[in-house]
């Protein structure tokens, strides 16, 4: 199923102890009191299908078709030859050997696994006609 988009998302925070006490704060508190950098974790997928059109034209179609599909989702086609959804990037290829067969690129952070995972799944059927 297509994951709700207005769906409370769990709380995130970081406990610290300190000097015998303990402290919930937010992740961005305990980094800058720790004197730690923030590392980013992020999921990559790799989708193969057939597809007779252009880099550019496929590009295209998976942004029409993930608008039609993702109504309640933030959905963008950018100038650097991507699509983002939420945080979610898909890049198009061909493959070196048949001009066909399409590679996507799809990457995601942690927070979106649902909504990653729900389109590499969708991406893999191909796209409508």
């Amino acid at each position: 199923p297509l994951p709700d988009p207005k769906k409370p998302r769990t709380m995130h925070g970081t406990l610290i102890m300190k000097e015998n006490s303990l402290k919930l704060v937010s992740s961005e508190q305990a980094l800058k009191e720790l004197g730690l950098n923030e590392h980013q974790l992020r999921f990559t997928c790799r989708v193969q299908f057939q597809d007779p059109h252009s880099d550019s034209d496929t590009l295209h179609r998976i942004y029409t078709h993930l608008k039609s599909v993702l109504k309640d989702y933030t959905i963008q086609h950018l100038p650097d030859g991507t699509v983002m959804v939420e945080s979610i990037v898909i890049k198009v290829s061909s493959s070196a050997e048949d001009a066909n067969a399409k590679v996507l690129l799809l990457s995601w952070s942690y927070q979106d696994e649902d909504l990653g995972s729900y389109l590499s799944s969708l991406l893999k059927k191909g796209l409508p006609t």
